[in-house]
């Protein structure tokens, strides 16, 4: 065991994330929540605010294949990846995994008819259709949501053991998702669809995770004393250069700047630029703020611990 574990008598969380005892085999994890959520957040986008079947179908790969195999790694048995999904009632790895597969077949579903299975007894726009856009929206959300619900279950870790994990990570995977929507459709050359409306929700989102990563750290400066020590950890260990330098300052500050720019670019080469290197910079600190949240994560002491 390390020796930082016993600074305040509280010991490093070593499982979970990039940095853990088996490495790259624990920093598998943090990908899969990084992947399940953007991709969730990219079908959303891309379902709900524009008609994109191209970025839609992308979002469901991200999640289907990217996140099921950073699983995969992580577990590091794929024989034993069924038992994941045994623990719904305790575990909320195995909802969250209930929730991918479930989001996974209402979403193909949904665009089987746009990409070829002109076979599937449904077209694009009937009713039932539309019930099956219904279902992998709010599965897609349940996927979105459930990284910071994982977290918040965490009761040893007080870091992490707050009502502020949930909405945090949402929010992160409806900008990531709108990142990605982005770079998809700069990729494919084609037009963004209402784009000002996404602009102006993309710069709330950015303004709403600044909020509330600012009262997350509040939070912990004001609760236990293996809280603070996590946030000594954010904020002024090597730990601080994912979250203070890419996290917070590449991550949100400057697409807000690039997004707020890109508005008045002089062309549309220049404006396609800013866009994409925004949304590069987006995806950066989601996952830069997954990993600084996972790697600043502590177990509080057995005994009772003041403040």
């Amino acid at each position: 065991m390390q020796q930082e574990d016993f600074k305040p008598g509280a010991r490093t969380q070593m499982e979970w994330g990039f940095g853990g005892r088996r490495r790259w085999r624990d920093g598998a994890l943090l990908m899969a929540l990084f992947l399940g959520g953007i991709g969730a957040g990219q079908f959303v986008v891309s379902t709900w605010l524009i008609d994109s079947v191209t970025s839609a179908f992308v979002g469901l790969l991200v999640v289907g294949v990217g996140k099921t195999v950073a699983h995969l790694i992580y577990l590091g048995q794929p024989k034993r990846f069924y038992r994941l999904f045994l623990r719904p009632k305790t575990s909320w790895i195995s909802r969250g995994l209930i929730f991918m597969v479930v989001f996974v077949a209402f979403g193909a579903a949904y665009l089987a008819p746009d990409l070829g299975f002109d076979w599937v007894p449904w077209e694009t726009g009937s009713t039932f259709s539309d019930a099956l856009l219904v279902g992998a929206i709010l599965s897609a959300s349940l996927v979105m949501v459930y990284d910071g619900f994982v977290l918040a279950s965490c009761k040893s870790i007080t870091a992490w053991n707050t009502a502020l994990m949930p909405p945090l990570f949402f929010t992160y995977a409806v900008a990531g998702g709108t990142a990605m929507t982005y770079l998809t459709l700069i990729a494919m050359g084609s037009n963004i669809p209402n784009e000002d409306t996404l602009t102006t929700i993309d710069s709330v989102l950015l303004i709403s995770m600044f909020a509330l990563l600012v009262i997350y750290v509040l939070n912990m400066k004001t609760s236990t004393a293996t809280a603070r020590e996590s946030l000594r950890r954010l904020t002024t260990t090597k730990v601080a250069v994912a979250f203070i330098g890419v996290a917070i300052i590449a991550g949100l500050l400057v697409p807000l700047s690039l997004t707020l720019y890109h508005e008045v670019a002089t062309t549309e080469t220049i404006a396609s630029v800013l866009l994409a290197l925004s949304s590069i910079l987006e995806l950066a600190g989601d996952l830069s703020v997954r990993h600084s949240i996972l790697r600043a994560g502590l177990h509080a002491p057995v005994f009772s611990e003041g403040l």
